[in-house]
């Protein structure tokens, strides 16, 4: 069976990370949203294309797996930092640096977040 393709934005220093393979686990809040596009939908074996936001490159990766956690510490703690953040290795830096984004505070202390880890990761 053919995996699904999913669409996600990301920012130029997530993004490069992800393309010189220095992280491979996106962080994302757990919406409990499941419409079209949605990280709850995503499955092992499906693709993400990544898009670099302002900017027509893109990279597509295979979803390995998708973990979902209570906290960001948790995720941290059991991920390791090396492969998640792309900005800091320090866990207190990185859980401020996450819930700093958006609503993702508010969203993941009530529905918890996704580790999605990501192999074949290939310009396109």
């Amino acid at each position: 069976m053919t995996g699904k393709i999913f669409l996600k934005n990301l920012y130029e220093r997530t993004f490069n990370a992800i393309k010189k393979g220095q992280k491979n686990i996106e962080i994302r809040a757990n919406k409990n949203d499941f419409s079209e596009n949605s990280i709850n939908l995503i499955e092992e074996g499906d693709f993400i294309i990544f898009k670099k936001v302002g900017s027509e490159e893109r990279l597509k990766c295979t979803v390995e797996r998708k973990t979902l956690y209570r906290s960001v510490r948790e995720l941290l703690e059991a991920e390791g930092t090396e492969s998640t953040l792309s900005s800091t290795n320090n866990i207190e830096e990185g859980i401020k640096s996450v819930e700093s984004i958006g609503n993702y505070k508010e969203l993941i202390a009530k529905n918890g977040v996704f580790a999605i880890k990501i192999k074949d990761i290939h310009q396109i």
